[in-house]
């Protein structure tokens, strides 16, 4: 597996200076899965559990924009910041995120990161969020991530472009980051499965150490 802090790939000068189109092959691999993650049907407790979660609120898009995001996706813009859910959703709400590597001229191979946050509604958020967690990774073919947040999976989209992905709860959040990433400039060619992987853990790995202890929605 690529080691962490791996830097981003790079190609000759000699390579041809536009990647519009490799750009956007890429990106159009994280759509699919970003817009899947957003729409997944969450399982909801009745809150006869009432632990209540650290966050009245999943964070900004800016928690993600850490050293990891720069190493995995290179000359990175924040291409979609939207909201999840909202007040009227049991499951909760929060935000999706994207960035990816811009079209046009560059020496960086494209790359996409896309990450999911939700925060589920006190009381009973914890439950809320572990019930969450099961019914949105249930689907996958996951295996485990150890020492990262409460819960932690990964697993692999290998039916298109090849994209990884890492979920994650933290106290009532849910948390999912995925990465797509191309071999070269062309873009024709994702990378191997170890290497998106790896991106994928890193930046979720980083995301989670920028979380606030806690976010408390002060009251009107």
């Amino acid at each position: 597996m690529t080691p962490p802090g791996h830097p981003p790939e790079t190609v000759p000068s000699s390579q041809p200076q536009s990647r519009g189109c490799a750009t956007a092959a890429v990106i159009g691999a994280a759509v699919l899965l970003l817009s899947a993650a957003g729409g997944a049907a969450w399982y909801v407790l009745t809150r006869e559990n009432p632990e209540t979660g650290v966050y009245d609120a999943a964070p900004a898009c800016e928690v993600g924009e850490t050293e990891a995001l720069d190493a995995r996706v290179p000359e990175r813009e924040l291409t979609l910041e939207e909201s999840v859910g909202g007040a009227a959703d049991p499951f909760g709400q929060g935000r999706q995120c994207r960035w990816a590597t811009p079209g046009g001229e560059g020496e960086s191979v494209p790359a996409t990161a896309t990450l999911v946050m939700v925060a589920a509604p006190n009381p009973g958020g914890v439950v809320t969020a572990q019930e969450n967690f099961q019914a949105t990774t249930s689907a996958q073919n996951a295996f485990p991530v150890d020492d990262l947040g409460d819960q932690a999976v990964a697993w692999i989209d290998a039916g298109g472009y090849t994209t990884a992905c890492v979920a994650v709860r933290v106290s009532n959040l849910y948390l999912e980051s995925c990465h797509s990433a191309a071999a070269g400039y062309d873009g024709r060619v994702p990378a191997d499965e170890e290497r998106v992987t790896a991106g994928a853990e890193e930046i979720a790995r980083a995301t989670v150490d920028a979380l606030p202890e806690e976010i408390t929605r002060e009251e009107d």
